[in-house]
């Protein structure tokens, strides 16, 4: 493999990853390989603060105690690093439009398929980084030393990452060979990630359930037995059972990188090649049918850019699972039986907390503005009130979304066992949340756009990119559950439960109406 090659196609790929960043380096003065160094530094940087964030909330839990809270933080992350790479995977390898510019250069087919995988691994990275965090963690609280608990850790969740890549690979490149696949892409995609959704949440919910133990005064979960010999690999590094793990782990490894060798690279570029084309070709396909009246001709043009390739695989991958993982892993409780009505004050807060970490900006109403591309300017020039157009557009972004928070609302409602009135005043909450926290990506959508973009994922990577949304997903969770256990808290300490209730009230009626107001005069009102 010819390294400097390789080198030049991860430099492509690293500004393609976060094209936002990249301009901003380039404003600066920043080009070839200083530009390539910031990149790298500044990748480098947003990982160490992601494991910071994460090494902070894990330090006080011993694992070498807890083998069930291990298993459970394990599967949670794998989880979430399986259903990412497959959408990763599909978008960099099938959804992108680089390959053509690939095929009359000398790069070796190896080559590139390394270098898009090496992209999907920096899209994946931030969300299974906890799993290095918690190997190291087990590692020190089982008396290693520092140094050698970080090596061993680094050398584990490589390898782990290495058998999540490989084998998501060979799933996604195998459906891609099917004819069933390549007449209808988008419906195939839409099935795997619905499949991959509810064996993820089904997972989650099954860990999440069976009886806890108490082991030296100190809760612990379920043990998962098939993630166990992780588990011996730093409890009990210098054991019988330790050496059969690390067999299993490298040759699991071998395998799948046989496998790959054998029925991915040597025909790499033709799969991509026929792919692309059939996704061409049904791009091409419309269907139509009589409208009547402006709403339903703008109505119908923005359901059109929904069928925009891996648009909806993206969306349902960043902005349904990843905020599902993290609430069902940091905030799921079961809720007491018989709670009176001074507690509806406090689901009503957890329907506004719960809508700010649906959406985000992978959400569909975050990037619809940006779905015209350079239609936008065009649609000025029409004899039709722009204020009208964007807030039909916004009208059809936030129902969508609102529906998906609806539903997972009610089904979270139904795990909690919450009861009518709280699952109402949930359900409440999450429809005045959405609405505003829509409104404001919708906004930031128009401030960010951009209409040169090649793929959906420039769109999601505006702003702070992956790890500023996950970023800012943890951030808000960590506030709403600080929130909702404060409320929660004065609810049981205080007598005087109607008039706490009655001042949350008033405050969240005045800061909604001064939210509308900000929206009408800063951003509505520029299109009258």
């Amino acid at each position: 493999m010819n390294k400097k090659q390789l080198g030049t196609l991860m430099a492509v790929n690293l500004r393609l990853l976060n094209p936002q960043v990249t301009d901003r380096y380039r404003k600066r003065g920043k080009t070839g390989a200083s530009l390539t160094r910031k990149l790298w530094f500044q990748f480098l940087i947003n990982g160490a603060i992601f494991l910071l964030i994460y090494g902070m909330t894990m330090i006080s839990v011993d694992f070498s105690k807890l083998p069930g809270m291990f298993t459970f933080y394990v599967a949670i992350f794998i989880l979430l690093a399986i259903s990412q790479s497959i959408s990763g995977i599909y978008n960099i390898f099938f959804a992108g439009k680089d390959l053509n510019s690939y095929l009359p250069l000398p790069f070796r087919q190896k080559e590139i398929f390394l270098s898009k995988i090496l992209v999907v691994s920096f899209n994946v990275i931030p969300f299974s980084l906890p799993l290095f965090v918690v190997f190291i963690l087990l590692g020190w609280r089982s008396g290693m030393m520092i140094p050698l608990a970080i090596l061993m850790s680094l050398v584990v969740y490589l390898l782990l990452m290495a058998v999540i890549f490989m084998l998501c690979s060979l799933i996604v490149f195998a459906l891609t060979k099917t004819k069933l696949f390549r007449e209808h892409q988008n419906l195939v995609m839409n099935i795997l990630t619905g499949v991959t959704l509810a064996v993820v949440l089904g997972g989650i919910y099954l860990i999440n359930g069976g009886n806890s133990s108490s082991t030296d005064g100190m809760i612990d979960r379920p043990v998962i037995l098939f993630l166990m010999p992780i588990f011996d690999l730093f409890k009990q590094p210098i054991s019988l059972a330790s050496g059969f793990s690390w067999l299993g782990l490298l040759g699991l490894t071998v395998i799948l990188v046989f496998l790959l060798k054998q029925l991915v690279l040597p025909k790499i570029s033709e799969q991509l090649t026929s792919v692309n084309t059939a996704m061409l070709s049904n791009s091409h396909q419309r269907s139509s049918s009589k409208r009547h009246g402006l709403n339903a001709d703008l109505d119908a043009y923005n359901r059109q850019l929904l069928k925009e390739p891996n648009l909806m695989l993206q969306v349902i991958m960043n902005s349904i699972m990843v905020p599902v993982i993290f609430i069902f892993s940091f905030a799921f409780a079961k809720v007491p039986n018989g709670l009176g009505l001074e507690w509806l004050g406090v689901f009503f807060v957890g329907g506004l907390a719960f809508s700010t970490i649906t959406v985000n900006p992978a959400a569909l109403v975050a990037n619809l503005i940006s779905l015209d591309r350079a239609n936008l300017e065009f649609v000025r020039s029409l004899p039709i009130s722009m204020r009208r157009y964007l807030q039909r557009k916004f009208l059809l972004g936030y129902e969508i979304q609102l529906l998906v928070n609806l539903l997972m609302v009610v089904i979270i409602s139904i795990i909690i066992k919450a009861g009518l009135l709280m699952s109402l005043s949930l359900i409440f909450g999450t429809i005045l949340g959405t609405y505003f926290v829509s409104l404001h990506y919708f906004r930031r959508d128009y401030r960010l756009r951009i209409t040169n973009w090649t793929n959906v994922t420039e769109l999601f990577n505006r702003g702070g990119g992956n790890l500023g949304m996950m970023a800012t997903m943890f951030a808000t969770l960590i506030i709403g559950v600080i929130l909702i256990v404060g409320y929660s808290m004065i609810i049981i300490m205080t007598p005087f439960a109607l008039i706490i209730n009655t001042i949350v009230a008033i405050l969240v009626i005045t800061v909604s109406v001064l939210i509308f107001k900000h929206y009408q005069i800063t951003f509505w009102k520029r299109f009258n």
